[in-house]
């Protein structure tokens, strides 16, 4: 599918119309992320790096994510740092908007 922002995200569901994705098993990192199976999303610049209650929400280009406190002090996630966001297609799920 593509994205509003143009790029290209790979699911194993089939949909049609608007829809939303939501990834069930992925990585996060303020380094390069990546497994031999995981599909790499380019890096990005964080557009914005929020807590929420005892969660961290980063947005990294189209990918929205929420990870923990500690996991993002862990990866070194800040706002305007670079990330990667990595995830299978295996791992999507396409929900209608």
């Amino acid at each position: 599918m593509r994205l509003e922002t143009g790029e290209r995200l790979f699911s194993t569901d089939t949909a049609t119309g608007e829809v939303g994705v939501v990834v069930y098993h992925g990585c996060l990192g303020g380094t390069r992320a990546g497994g031999r199976f995981g599909v790499e999303r380019r890096p990005r610049r964080d557009r914005s790096v929020f807590e929420v209650g005892n969660r961290v929400r980063v947005r990294i280009g189209p990918v929205t994510a929420e990870v923990t406190a500690s996991s993002s002090k862990r990866l070194e996630l800040a706002h305007g740092g670079v990330a990667y966001a990595t995830f299978k297609a295996t791992g999507t799920r396409l929900v209608p908007l």
